[in-house]
């Protein structure tokens, strides 16, 4: 258990009533509120409705860790959309980007054998993904004045969340006065405008963003102690899908596709942690036809620094594609500044991919790299497999066969690793023209079983031992085929990690990447996130809908604020009054101490040093540390 902190909200998302810096802790399951003594009304804000054309405006960033990253209303990632110019920041106040854009692909094929595809990249020649949600009547519409409405990206933070919920359980206690305790406290506009239900008038599904129902009665109610769901330290949370108007980004005919994405980030406490993004997306079909052959993939166009001395490349095992240094060191270019001496890997990894089709047996059509890198084949559960990455290739800023797809065909063809002019991706040099047909580019020696070649293992392979010349790369890696019937649901999670090693060049970072990846797939796996994930619930204990039986209430701690001058605020709900809070400074000296009453505690930091201190509390649930920062 660990103490993080709570950054500040974004300006453009959120007005001022009530925001601090705070650290929280958040032990197990979510907390419900018993009824309070006050309620406060829920003013739902409507959006402008005014055509403000098709391209999305709303967006937010995740900044609470080592990234700041930019997310758009209709799923485009790092790219601010206005300027043309990449906002995925690594390592925060740096002024460098890893990530120039990225977002999903994915189609199939109809009955009559048409595709049916959406795509993103840049928005420069159109778009086939816009905001809001669709009908679920089978017809899979959206208005523009609906569209409109949902062009925004909402924040959650999980220290506002505890916060909350701990004002929340003063209302619901006598002895708790909140005007002493939480003098000044107002419901975060965020809590009250949670995009919780849609109109079923409109038919739209009833839930929507996923909330702690507090009550327990089905329906989100901020005033009632309902919050929306906190993934990390910090989420956001947005729909957008594929059908408002025609495809002019790919070409092709619409899917019918709802797409709703919770990124989210930690604070820490590992190194692991601090430089990766999370994001789940919900892929629902709302359309009432069936696609075969269906492909989802991400695009990633991997810009670091400097984006024209790049190269590319993907580890099977881990469902892992990257970009790394063509060379010892990234000077500026085209206006962008670079890393300088020894450069950092970045890259994408598939945590849990698509939902493998159900035939009554334990395994996947492509078995042997389902248990290679996807997850449920061979455990013994009948029809729970879902695939890793199954295929990752390549693109090149130019004309050439290898660059990218321009129409609908091309698209569809990148999703299984084919290239634009219909030859196969090849295995060695760079990919195309070769005679062993490959899954996978640039896998170095991540494929010791040749899964990406036919069972046939083949020398290690990568850009440099290819002979290949650094330059601006863009990857696809992908998930399928699978069959998407009317109504499915598929819920996927991947996670973006950043590593600089400390020396060894290049590809000192890959391994450093490497490593933290492992330590994030191993943190993912550990969270049981899986057992939720097909029913949308992208938090651990959240309830949508009737609670039959309640989760206890846990205990929940918020310090604030950070940094702090004078006093550091401490709040605390019953399970944790009576326990000792320690700060120790930087050579594990205690120097303050204080035992936790019921209500709104305070720690006197004036005569400490300016500095860090850790922050302990031992209970007999946990362990719990973290960090007080003096100004």
């Amino acid at each position: 258990m660990v103490l993080v902190p709570l950054p500040p909200v974004l300006a453009h998302t959120l007005p001022d009533l009530f925001r601090s810096d705070s650290f929280t802790l958040r032990y197990g399951h979510i907390q419900s509120a018993a009824p309070m003594k006050l309620r406060y009304a829920i003013s739902y804000s409507l959006l402008a409705l005014c055509d403000t054309g098709l391209s999305a405006q709303g967006f937010a960033e995740l900044d609470v860790n080592n990234i700041r990253a930019r997310f758009y209303a209709n799923g485009i990632i790092g790219l601010d959309q206005p300027l043309g110019q990449p906002h995925f920041e690594a390592p925060v106040g740096s002024g460098v980007n890893a990530l120039f854009s990225a977002g999903l692909w994915m189609g199939g094929k109809d009955s009559m054998n048409q595709l049916h595809m959406a795509v993103t990249k840049y928005n420069q020649t159109g778009q086939d993904w816009f905001p809001g949600p669709l009908t679920n009547s089978g017809a899979a519409s959206i208005t523009p004045a609906v569209s409109a409405q949902y062009d925004e990206v909402w924040t959650v933070n999980a220290a506002e969340v505890a916060l909350y919920q701990a004002y929340c359980a003063c209302l619901a206690d006598p002895g708790c006065d909140e005007s002493v305790q939480f003098p000044g406290y107002q419901v975060p506009t965020e809590f009250l405008n949670w995009p919780a239900h849609g109109d079923i008038f409109l038919d739209q599904d009833f839930n929507l963003a996923p909330y702690y129902d507090a009550d327990g009665n089905g329906q989100y109610d901020a005033g009632a102690c309902d919050a929306p769901c906190s993934r990390g330290d910090q989420s956001l949370f947005f729909i957008f899908n594929d059908k408002l108007a025609p495809h002019s980004e790919s070409g092709c005919l619409p899917i019918g596709v709802e797409v709703q994405t919770t990124p989210f980030a930690y604070a820490g406490p590992t190194a692991a942690l601090a430089n990766t993004v999370f994001v789940q997306y919900r892929i629902i079909n709302r359309s009432s036809q069936t696609l075969t052959d269906f492909y989802v993939g991400l695009f990633t166009d991997l810009d670091l620094g400097c984006a024209n001395d790049d190269y590319i490349g993907c580890d099977v095992e881990r469902s892992l594609w990257y970009g790394y240094n063509g060379d010892a060191f990234d000077e500026d270019c085209n206006a962008a500044p670079g890393y300088g001496a020894q450069p950092p890997a970045f890259g994408a990894t598939i945590l849990y991919g698509v939902a493998a089709d159900h035939d009554g047996t334990d395994h996947v059509q492509d078995s042997a790299l389902a248990l290679f890198n996807g997850y449920g084949s061979g455990d013994g559960v009948i029809d729970n497999e879902r695939l890793g990455l199954t295929h990752f290739i390549w693109s090149s800023n130019d004309n050439s066969p290898m660059g990218e797809p321009m129409n609908c065909g091309e698209h569809y063809n990148a999703l299984r690793g084919i290239w634009r002019d219909g030859t196969p991706l090849t295995y060695d040099g760079n990919g195309y023209g070769g005679t062993i047909p490959a899954r996978f580019a640039f896998p170095g020696s991540s494929d010791p079983l040749g899964l990406g070649t036919g069972s046939v293992p083949q020398p290690a392979w990568s850009e440099a031992s290819g002979g290949n010349a650094p330059f601006d790369r863009r990857g696809l890696g992908s998930m399928g085929p699978i069959t998407l019937e009317p109504g499915a649901t598929n819920s996927i999670l991947i996670a973006f990690v950043y590593a600089r090693a400390s020396s060894g060049g290049p590809e000192a970072s890959v391994l450093a990447l490497q490593d933290r990846v492992d330590s994030v797939r191993t943190f993912a796996a550990a969270q049981n996130w899986y057992s939720g994930m097909q029913q949308g619930v992208p938090c651990d204990a959240i309830s949508v809908g009737h609670v039959e039986d309640p989760k206890p209430i846990d205990p929940i701690l918020v310090l604030f604020p950070v940094p702090a001058s004078d006093r550091v605020m401490i709040s605390a709900t019953a399970e944790l009054v009576g326990e000792m809070i320690a700060l120790r400074d930087a050579t594990g000296r205690i120097v303050a101490t204080h035992r936790l009453s019921q209500g709104l505690n305070v720690i006197d930091i004036r005569s400490l040093a300016r500095g860090v201190y850790s922050c302990e509390v031992r209970s007999a649930k946990a362990r719990c540390t973290g960090r007080v920062v003096k100004e």
